[in-house]
């Protein structure tokens, strides 16, 4: 009896060591396996290319004029240009037939030619003593990113008697900005 009682403790301890392993092995695939990565990095580039954006300006109307008194009137328009730009801000003579910069000539179309035109100037200034010249380079402005305010004045002289016959004048200006 005491083989077959061996044997039966034998087996029992061998049930038991099964038992024990199959247990350790649930336990150990319950776990989640342990995660693996491999990294790296790569560079982000771009290349920022100089830009300007204009506004644009309202009309610059000057209204009733009468010969005896100026007439003056402004616009506003913004200038926005990346970092670092420079630019610069011009206006064109317009369209007034023989018009230049520094005199510009409004035209009336239902005036008698030879008397249709009504001169005007724009200025950098409030004290009109700055003409805005229709400059390409050289002004000395530097975007910064943001919108940049620009007040264009306009003065229509007086004493334009003979020149102006009572009626309507209009011109058209070209703002150019150049960076």
């Amino acid at each position: 009896m005491r083989l077959s009682s061996l044997r039966s403790s034998a087996r029992r301890s061998s049930h038991a060591l099964g038992l024990l392993v199959l247990a350790a092995l649930a336990a150990f695939s319950a776990r989640p396996a342990a995660a693996l990565s491999a990294t790296t990095s790569f560079q982000v580039t771009a290349t920022v290319l100089k830009a300007c954006l204009v506004s644009t300006p309202a009309t610059l109307a000057f209204g009733a004029y009468t010969a005896s008194a100026a007439s003056a009137s402004t616009t506003s328009f913004n200038v926005t240009c990346t970092v670092g730009t420079p630019y610069s801000v011009g206006l064109n003579a317009g369209n007034g037939t023989g018009a230049t910069v520094t005199n510009r000539l409004m035209t009336s179309l239902t005036a008698t030619a030879g008397n249709n035109l009504l001169a005007y100037g724009l200025f950098k200034d409030s004290t009109h003593a700055t003409n805005w010249d229709n400059s390409v380079s050289g002004t000395g402005l530097t975007g910064n990113g943001l919108p940049q305010p620009y007040t264009v004045y306009g003065l229509v002289a007086a004493g334009q008697y003979a020149a102006a016959p009572a009626v309507d004048y209009a011109d058209t200006i070209l703002l150019t900005v150049t960076y």
